[in-house]
């Protein structure tokens, strides 16, 4: 193995890769980067055997080969180099890096023992762009369970509807719905639940100008284009019907400004001390009334102007809730539906509905 590459290009791929490295394993082989020089590409793969990604640029190589070298290292190593060319080799067991005056040797382990990554499965595969694949997980992993004993609600569905793919992500308490177009293979039907380390991988690696082509098999989820593919294991478990959460009558609807209303809650939650900020909203004479009090830092009242001629409407929620389901909204006014101040609340864009958010209430005295 013997490959000249831009000291630029190696940060990149290798701060791409890192994180998907697993550093406190008992299985040494998984703290190392696989390396490999073949058709003018360096191509670099990282796993932690539940996440394995697999990145390529183009280099110049001189002399094909493969080497097995300590991750954080290697990266380490990378960010310190003097010169933008950068000369990698592969000598005996020890990978020689030459920058300039610059020269480090570092020992290797054995390729042989680096897990091997599934082929990807071309035939069951199916297109999205990178754009909306970004927007699908900033609009839903919010809403990933942080709950450990309910492991199937960990990460975010993903479900095929005919030429659509529904994005899910739900903690018991709200839930995020976005959906998307999908190409290519739109018959095989798609149900998977996708860990939250993985799209967090992906967000790193998606630029939202690819296309991306997705396929499923058995336990696993693959994501690919020209540049990388990331192979995820699948989060195993029964996710709730969410096609049974959306009402479909209300009792009341109204139409907010979305930095006006994020503001106001921040503003009258700010009396309240802890994780749970609990904000009453109060509907009334065409005015949006949000009230907090707290028995430590006293009360705090804002008031909003709003279309409304309805009976007074009382309901509660955690201000934290109803800032994470409104901040994912591109446009400046959305709507809140309600049902009763026990059931569940609807905020979603007035004209893109690809993005629906449910949020539970919550007593408040």
């Amino acid at each position: 193995m013997k490959i000249i590459i831009d000291k630029t290009d190696l940060q990149n791929i290798l701060k791409k890769a890192i994180s998907a490295t697993e550093k406190k394993s008992a299985l040494p082989i998984l703290s190392n980067f696989l390396l490999k020089a073949e058709d003018n590409k360096l191509i670099i793969e990282a796993t932690d055997l539940e996440t394995h990604i697999r990145l390529s640029v183009f280099t110049q190589v001189e002399e094909e080969g493969s080497a097995c070298v300590n991750a954080k290292r290697l990266t380490d190593i990378s960010r310190l180099l003097p010169t933008d060319k950068v000369n990698i080799s592969l000598e005996g067991n020890t990978l020689k890096i030459k920058s300039g005056k610059t020269k480090y040797s570092l020992p290797t382990a054995n390729v042989e023992d680096f897990p091997q990554m599934k082929e990807f499965p071309e035939d069951l595969s199916f297109i999205i762009s990178g754009d909306e694949i970004q927007n699908a997980i900033r609009k839903t992993l919010y809403c990933v369970s942080k709950e450990e004993s309910r492991y199937a609600i960990q990460g975010v569905l993903l479900k095929s509807r005919d030429d659509k793919i529904d994005f899910v992500a739900t903690d018991g308490h709200r839930l995020a719905l976005y959906t998307v177009e999908k190409t290519g293979n739109i018959e095989n039907p798609v149900e998977a639940i996708i860990p939250q380390k993985a799209l967090n991988e992906l967000r790193k690696l998606l630029t939202g100008m690819e296309d991306v082509k997705i396929a499923v098999e058995e336990q696993y989820i693959f994501f690919k284009t020209p540049e990388w593919i990331l192979m995820s294991r699948l989060l195993e478990g029964a996710f709730p019907d969410y096609t049974k959460v959306f009402p479909s009558e209300f009792t009341a609807e109204i139409l907010l400004d979305k930095k006006q209303l994020i503001d106001a809650v921040k503003r009258v939650s700010a009396v309240i001390e802890g994780d749970t900020k609990p904000v009453k909203f109060i509907l009334n004479d065409n005015k949006l009334t949000l009230r907090s009090f707290s028995q430590e830092y006293g009360e705090a009242v804002d008031e909003i102007d709003i279309d409304y001629q309805g009976d007074e409407f009382v309901i509660g929620f955690n201000a934290k809730y109803v800032i994470d389901a409104v901040e994912p909204i591109d446009e400046e006014k959305f709507c809140m539906k309600f049902t009763n101040p026990k059931g569940q609340t609807v905020v979603q864009p007035i004209e893109n509905e690809k993005y629906k958010a449910i949020i539970m209430p919550m007593d408040i005295d």
